[in-house]
């Protein structure tokens, strides 16, 4: 359809295709067709499909595919100028496909043919594996399935009778591999961002950030969660009541109780409007932060504000940290400019699976396909139902993930790894997670007390653990070993000596590991965060002690009931894997271990804001250009948080795992936890020391 190499093209006016495009693309699909996107599909028809463009079915044919291709990007109502030329690239990029499939097959006949000729004009029978160049050949060229694809070389039904295996989808994404996706509030679309910029000379540009990513690191975060906010069902009901009038109320609410509240159709107004409105109430989301004054005010992208807390109450569970998206409600005065807030929440959490849907399905990953500026990789539904299936099947997996502060260069350390092993050896696990600080004391440039750098002592500590590892070949040669930094690892311990450096952080250099890399056979060098992709599942790893952290800058409200006044309706998290509301297993929250209240805090506070770490950037920096590797936009299902500031714990909230396994040694023991990806449960082990 797209050549054309046989076609006399011709220049048909935009009018001329009207009625034909509203047949096809208005009247049976639905869309709506701008001046001047009609004018590049008139033009494109011209080039490509000639004088014959009025007769025969060919004009349609490209018309109907077109539609398809639109509706699947779900890219709105109206057809412009750019969206007809990207549809039409992705449109020659799947003829490709499609082609080289054909070429594919065509070949394996032409060796199937060759071969019967060859066996009819022999009159010696051969064995098979006489011919080696054959065999070759057939191993080298794809098996051919029956023909279940589409004009666009997309499976029109599940190819069952194609096994798939694992390994073809478990893979661990760095956060320099991880695509970028830049948000588009307008369109409410994700759109592909290249992660290297090349000049007119292929020379790659731009190493350190631009100011841009500065400017839009903040600005995406609140247009994702203005977006998620809007989604929720409180949000859409035209006589919806108040989520934020009153702490009492809203409990009152969510519990059903007789204290009914009176309706109101309260929704969120920009910062800009409230001049001119004094003594109103109003619902505002911003950025929670500190003005130059050092009094608190809230951002959005239209202005700001100063806001007074001494009246607030906050909804009990959640941290409030400058950096935060928050919710507030309150009364705004003209004099002073002063917002004075009544009550305060964190925006509301949304299931994976639900954002999913609403953002198309994007494979953000890319591990089912890669995007391109022309090419947008999409999750298949039906890849994914059998990716499940078989993840259920794989009872035997399990992911071995031990507690953080693996010190090398502590005797003790090594001498509990070396049970450890010594025990996982003889059941290898199907992965093996490592998680920093591997060293006790930050690597810097200066010299020890026994003569030698800091930085050979630390090449020194991963050679005594490659030592350590040669005596287990199961392990060795079964389970894939993942290695994430820690705050004392190289590079930020050389600037931040251990303190807060900056996110993302990068794997440990390879002149440092060359000899643990000859003892395992698979070892992958992560960064901090990273992310695997295990068949149906995504799984985070963030070494990070956020607790400590939250606590630390957590706002304090001058007045402030007490969290033994409210009942706790968040049903969402539990103690165990199997989804069971806390408040059916204990009747009072009050009765609940404050290690759990605290952990539950934790966990709520990072899904509920959609990032890892939702601090302004003078408190924990970040590299502006990679702040979609942080993104919790979907939420994923399962997250491995390692904070040695927090207790050990294993919750569920919205459907996302999230495990901490704390400190690797914990009350002379060493501490690890099992998890198992087909059930999602998880197993703590200790071992004495």
């Amino acid at each position: 359809m797209f050549s054309s190499g046989n076609v006399l093209p011709v220049k048909i006016q935009p009018p001329l295709l009207r009625p034909l495009a509203y047949r096809v693309l208005s009247k049976k699909y639905g869309l709506s067709i701008k001046s001047d996107g009609l004018s590049a599909l008139a033009e494109f028809v011209g080039t490509n499909i000639g004088t014959n463009w009025k007769q025969g079915s060919t004009t349609i044919r490209f018309l109907e595919q077109f539609a398809a291709v639109w509706k699947q990007q779900e890219r709105g109502l109206f057809i412009d100028q750019s969206g007809v030329n990207e549809v039409i690239q992705e449109m020659k990029e799947r003829e490709k496909v499609e082609w080289s499939r054909e070429q594919s097959i065509q070949h394996e006949e032409d060796i199937l043919r060759r071969r019967g000729e060859d066996d009819n004009d022999s009159n010696d029978e051969m064995p098979m594996a006489a011919d080696s160049s054959l065999q070759d050949a057939l191993s080298s060229s794809p098996i051919r399935e029956p023909n279940n694809k589409n004009e666009y070389g997309q499976s029109s039904k599940p190819e069952n009778s194609k096994a798939l295996n694992w390994r073809d989808y478990f893979k661990v994404i760095n956060a320099l591999q991880q695509q970028r996706f830049s948000y588009n509030p307008h369109k409410m679309q994700f759109i592909f961002v290249p992660n290297k910029k090349e000049n007119e000379l292929g020379n790659i540009t731009g190493f350190l950030p631009d100011i841009k990513d500065k400017v839009q690191m903040f600005l995406t975060r609140y247009y994702l969660t203005n977006d998620r906010v809007m989604r929720n069902e409180n949000f859409q009901n035209s006589d919806m009541f108040n989520p934020l009038s009153s702490m009492v109320s809203l409990q009152n609410e969510l519990s059903r109780t007789d204290q009914q509240q009176q309706a109101s159709n309260m929704s969120i107004t920009p910062i800009k409007n409230l001049l001119g409105r004094n003594a109103q109430n109003f619902l505002l989301l911003g950025l929670l932060n500190r003005n130059f004054k050092g009094n608190w005010s809230l951002e959005d992208p239209s202005g700001s504000v100063e806001i007074d807390i001494s009246q607030t109450i906050p909804t009990q569970g959640h941290y409030y940290v400058p950096g935060c998206m928050v919710l507030v409600e309150g009364i705004y005065y003209s004099v002073g400019n002063k917002f004075h807030v009544t009550s305060m929440t964190l925006p509301p959490g949304e299931r994976r699976e639900i954002t999913l849907d609403t953002i198309g399905n994007l494979d953000l990953l890319g591990i089912h396909g890669l995007s391109n500026n022309n090419f947008i990789a999409r999750l298949d539904k039906d890849l994914k139902i059998r990716l499940h299936l078989l993840e259920k099947e794989l009872i035997d997996h399990k992911f071995v993930i031990l507690g953080a502060n693996l010190f090398l260069d502590d005797l003790k350390v090594m001498t509990a790894l070396s049970k450890v092993l010594q025990k996982l050896n003889d059941d290898p696990p199907t992965l093996l997670l490592w998680q920093g600080s591997f060293t006790s004391v930050p690597v810097f440039a200066s010299m020890s007390s026994r003569n030698i750098s800091s930085s050979t002592q630390y090449k020194n500590n991963f050679d005594a653990l490659a030592m350590l590892l040669s005596r287990f070949d199961n392990l060795t040669e079964n389970t894939t070993m993942i290695f994430i930094p820690g705050p004392n690892d190289l590079w930020g311990s050389m600037v931040s000596l251990g303190a807060s450096g900056t996110l993302p952080q990068d794997p440990i250099p390879s002149a440092f590991t060359k000899k643990i890399n000859k003892v395992c056979k698979n070892i992958v060098w992560s960064s901090n965060p990273a992310r695997i992709a295990y068949l149906s599942q995504e799984i985070i790893i963030f070494r990070d002690d956020l607790s400590e952290r939250f606590k630390r800058h957590h706002m304090e409200f001058p007045f402030s009931e007490s969290e033994d006044s409210f009942a706790d309706n968040d049903n969402t998290v539990t103690k165990d894997s199997d989804i069971v509301p806390i408040d059916e297993l204990v009747k009072e929250p009050d009765q609940l271990p404050q290690k759990i209240q605290e952990s539950r805090k934790l966990v709520k506070t990072l899904l509920d804001q959609g990032h890892l770490s939702p601090f302004i950037d003078c408190l924990r920096p970040i590299s502006w250009d990679l702040d979609h590797t942080l993104t919790l936009c979907p939420i994923p299902s399962t997250m491995i948080l390692c904070d040695t500031t927090s207790a050990q714990f294993d919750l569920t909230y919205n459907g996302c795992k999230v495990i901490n396994p704390g400190s690797f040694i914990h009350n002379r023991r060493a501490r690890y936890m099992v998890y198992v990806p087909s059930s999602k449960k998880t197993i703590q082990e200790e071992i004495y020391i």
